[in-house]
């Protein structure tokens, strides 16, 4: 991976492994992500993109301390203005957590707490991470649903998630997030649920959001029809690593990697509206079925004898653009 620009970004990734334990404890590990790297500047989204089972929500996860309790890091560091997070304890966690760095959850009415209303839940963060009183903090979570659109939000404000439809939860997830004024906005596949009409409104409503806040974006996703509209750089995960990374332009145009290449081949597009969208044969390998080769050979049409005992390495392919691959000359 290029770290070139590593020292410049708000936040960072270097070197980053989540390991699952095993029946027989800690140690030995399963490997699920592995020798992870990226950096995020300010005002700008990076998107990580793959299919489900790739590393990309328990990345997210990481970076928020929320990893599940047979998981932990193993390796690397996540650097946030000069801190390393790996080395937070819980109370420095729940004090980042949603205040300096917050997330939109893929399900909001999974995401959020059904028997308190909306507005007392954005409420309440305020009060967590801004010291406000209940007035001050019920008056701000009204403007924070004005803010997302949400119309006469005083009113909405008392609704409970089961009566709002999944565009207006949506909206009331990227409210909360937003609330506390973040640096960092992680949205977990923001759009999958709903239907292509509220996924724009809602792509619409968060570059708008990021205009005006100056927000940095990790966006999550496995659609490149979404990521297109809305990523400054891309990096495409495969098996708990990063195969390759660049900005959106030259990764969108000029994929070097087999499976970004599948990817995209993948998405719908005017022309596969009279035959069948094309599918990448196979599935993500587990992380005990990855073996000592590229992870993507099974399922790859270029694959080589190496490529099936040899790891390849991140080679760059021009400033900003590089991709994990051993025909990387022949693609």
């Amino acid at each position: 991976m290029d770290h070139s620009r590593v020292s410049d970004a708000l936040f960072s990734v270097e070197g980053l492994g989540v390991g699952f334990d095993t029946p027989h404890g800690e140690s030995p590990h399963v490997g699920v992500i592995e020798d992870l790297s990226f950096s995020l500047e300010r005002n700008r989204t990076l998107a990580l993109v793959g299919e489900s089972g790739c590393g990309k929500s328990l990345t997210a996860l990481a970076i928020l301390g929320l990893l599940p309790p047979f998981a932990r890091i193993t390796a690397g560091k996540m650097s946030f203005e000069g801190s390393d997070l790996t080395h937070f304890n819980d109370a420095q966690m729940t004090q980042l957590r949603g205040n300096r760095i917050s997330m939109i959850f893929q399900e909001p009415m999974s995401a959020l707490n059904p028997v308190f209303s909306v507005g007392w839940q954005i409420a309440e963060s305020l009060r967590l991470h801004k010291k406000l009183s209940a007035a001050e903090a019920r008056e701000l979570a009204v403007e924070s649903l004005a803010s997302v659109g949400i119309p006469d939000p005083t009113s909405r404000a008392a609704d409970y998630p089961h009566q709002l439809s999944g565009g207006m939860r949506q909206r009331v997830m990227i409210a909360m997030a937003l609330a506390c004024d973040p640096d960092i906005l992680i949205a977990d596949e923001p759009t999958t649920a709903l239907d292509v009409t509220i996924q724009a409104q809602i792509i619409d409503l968060i570059l708008d959001l990021q205009d005006r806040l100056g927000t940095s974006i990790l966006f999550i996703s496995h659609d490149f029809g979404v990521v297109s509209h809305v990523a400054d750089e891309i990096a495409v995960m495969y098996a708990g690593r990063v195969v390759e990374h660049g900005s959106a332009a030259n990764v969108i145009d000029g994929a070097q990697h087999p499976y970004t290449r599948a990817l995209l081949q993948t998405t719908p597009r005017i022309e596969h509206s009279l035959g069948v969208l094309p599918a990448i044969a196979g599935r993500v390998p587990a992380p005990d079925e990855r073996g000592q080769g590229c992870a993507f050979q099974p399922r790859c049409a270029l694959a080589s004898a190496k490529c099936s005992s040899t790891r390849p390495n991140y080679t760059r392919i021009a400033e900003g653009h590089g991709a994990a691959c051993h025909e990387i000359a022949h693609v």
